[in-house]
């Protein structure tokens, strides 16, 4: 036996009267941390040689995905 379906068209939102939020930038964000590290070394004369080792580490958020990135400065005097 066959029986008869009855179809109806659901009606249709215009697209004019769609709204769409934009997408939200995204914004980079960093941070910066800086690191010092002081040895003290005997040298002839009787005087000491002072090493500053200085580390500055960046880390940044790249497309959601954090990366970092490290330099490196060395201060050398004589007391």
């Amino acid at each position: 036996m066959i029986s008869s379906v009855e179809v109806r068209s659901a009606p249709r939102a215009r697209r004019s009267r769609m709204e769409v939020n934009p997408a939200a930038p995204t914004v980079p964000t960093s941070w910066e941390k800086e690191h010092m590290v002081q040895s003290v070394a005997k040298v002839p004369d009787n005087k000491y040689k002072v090493t500053n080792t200085i580390y500055n580490v960046i880390t940044y958020d790249r497309n959601g995905k954090l990366d970092q990135s490290t330099n490196i400065r060395y201060l050398d005097y004589i007391v």
